[in-house]
């Protein structure tokens, strides 16, 4: 089965990729935005490696681009319902996003909350909490009304290294969120060299209604599903 999709997040996952978009639906000569799709493997926790993503120019997509994508089945994961088993087979990119403006626009979602939580910690939520709400997504496209970046370097007592952070902390209808950030491309951006161990907190702050954010949660993970920030898209 072949889907096409626009890409809206892409974002690191232990060495490979999680990525995901809306489904394009094309009805006659309208071109029509589906439901999202997050296509998985049956390994890693469902990451992406680069090999599977690869498109048929030897280029992995990027956010924004338009590809075609073999699946197989969706898993019916309640918690994660986007997510596709992806099939053998290259990737084939059809287009790319060009009115970006325009774009996010038409694909910024307003959820009341990013996912009701009982245990105190709102950067994550037990998946219990998540049927109990009738939660009925894992990622989604929002337009905060303050977004603000941390990068530095700490030392990860349980794992015996110095250990890069990203943080993004948010301000989403009246509330605040301190989440992680997957994507890659933020501190390559605004961050570079990353600051050291001894070199304290980066920190950066989104100009309002020049951003919008994907916001994901994990796979469950010690009875948690973490929020992470799995993609950043800054207007033209």
């Amino acid at each position: 089965m072949k889907k096409e999709i626009v890409i809206l997040a892409k974002s690191i996952k232990r060495g490979q990729y999680c990525i995901a978009g809306r489904e394009i639906i094309r009805k006659n000569s309208e071109v029509l935005l589906g439901d999202w799709v997050r296509p998985i493997s049956n390994h890693d926790e469902g990451a992406v490696s680069s090999s599977e993503a690869r498109l048929l120019d030897g280029n992995l997509p990027e956010c924004l681009d338009i590809v075609e994508i073999d699946v197989v089945e969706n898993v019916k994961d309640p918690t994660q319902p986007e997510n596709w088993i992806i099939s053998t087979g290259t990737w084939e990119k059809r287009g790319a996003v060009t009115k970006k403006n325009q774009f996010c626009n038409v694909c910024t979602e307003e959820p009341c909350v990013l996912w009701e939580s009982s245990s105190g910690k709102n950067d994550r939520i037990t998946t219990d909490d998540f049927l109990l709400n009738n939660h009925d997504f894992s990622i989604c496209m929002i337009k905060p009304e303050k977004f603000v970046v941390q990068i530095y370097t700490e030392y990860n007592q349980f794992q015996g290294y110095d250990q890069k952070k990203r943080r993004g902390k948010i301000l989403y209808h009246g509330t605040e969120y301190d989440l992680a950030i997957t994507d890659p491309d933020i501190d390559k951006k605004y961050f570079q060299p990353f600051p050291g161990i001894n070199d304290g907190v980066i920190e950066f702050e989104f100009i309002p209604e020049t951003y919008v954010i994907c916001v994901s949660l994990t796979p469950e993970f010690n009875g948690y599903h973490y929020k992470v920030i799995a993609t950043v898209i800054e207007n033209d």
